[in-house]
């Protein structure tokens, strides 16, 4: 008795599957299609039936996505179940990480739907929530398509806590809080983390290399306020960096670490290697 149960809740699954196609198939007239989706059942009705066979069904689902994708890729461009895909078939299989951040590319960029791509990567944070890859391809989108950086670096943060997370994602943040959102002691934590823990010597020689960066930017900062209390309380802008160590705000000019040196122009401070990279590269650094 019980295996005639399940051959039948198998044969009505692949009978729901055959539909499913059936409502998503291009070469049908508009009529036939029946709104593509609209009735398709939901992902955990289909989940209760399947008793074991999730993981087959979900590659089947996968693989019309698939072509779904693609059959929209060469006509009309409109995406509107693709949601309503993505979500069955991560309801029938939680931990298919593929399909989670395939998923949530597609939806940004092709179906122009980034709510959709996070409420669907939230599910994928919600039911793995030590999947690094969760919480960097909700970073990614930020910072890809969003330009929201400070988001994105949360989110980089958290993937890089993660267990399995290796050196990637702290490169990810530490990188934005460097460039993106101009937050050098951020960026200095990050990279310094990145330096003392990575195992790969290539990615120590660049956690170095940014180290000097933001050690120069530093520098910058704090010598660049100190101007501002220097002319506060003289009026004009100190001649040199010398001026600061003579009057007590500084008690020795900071070694420049990459072996240039510091100096005073306009009352700002800069660097004689600032200064060579942009004979190098007009454009910026």
């Amino acid at each position: 008795m019980k295996k005639i149960y399940r051959t039948l809740i198998i044969l009505l699954l692949f009978a729901i599957i055959a539909n499913f196609s059936y409502r998503i198939d291009l070469n049908r007239a508009e009529s036939e299609r029946v709104g593509e989706l609209a009735y398709f059942p939901s992902g955990y009705m289909i989940r209760t039936l399947a008793i074991g066979n999730q993981g087959m069904l979900a590659d089947i689902i996968w693989l019309r996505f698939i072509q779904y994708y693609g059959e929209h890729r060469m006509t009309d461009l409109q995406y509107e179940y693709m949601y309503h895909i993505l979500d069955i078939l991560t309801t029938l299989d939680p931990h298919f990480v593929h399909a989670y951040n395939l998923g949530a590319l597609m939806l940004t960029h092709d179906a122009k739907r980034p709510d959709q791509a996070f409420k669907l990567l939230k599910k994928f944070i919600r039911d793995n929530p030590e999947e690094w890859r969760a919480y960097f391809m909700y970073g990614f989108i930020n910072y890809a398509f969003m330009a929201d950086y400070k988001t994105a670096l949360q989110y980089f943060r958290l993937s890089s806590q993660q267990p399995k997370a290796g050196d990637m994602p702290k490169r990810w943040a530490a990188y934005i809080a460097m460039r993106k959102i101009n937050d050098p002691r951020t960026a200095w934590s990050l990279w310094i983390d990145l330096y003392d823990h990575t195992r790969d010597p290539i990615e120590k020689g660049i956690a170095g290399m940014y180290l000097k960066d933001i050690a120069m930017d530093i520098a910058i900062l704090d010598m660049d306020s100190l101007v501002q209390v220097y002319r506060q309380r003289y009026g004009i802008n100190p001649a040199t960096i010398n001026d600061l160590v003579r009057c007590g705000l500084m008690e020795k000019i900071p070694v420049e670490p990459h072996g240039d040196r510091y100096y005073i122009k306009n009352g700002k401070i800069q660097s004689t290697y600032q200064l060579k990279l942009l004979r190098a590269h007009p454009s910026g650094r």
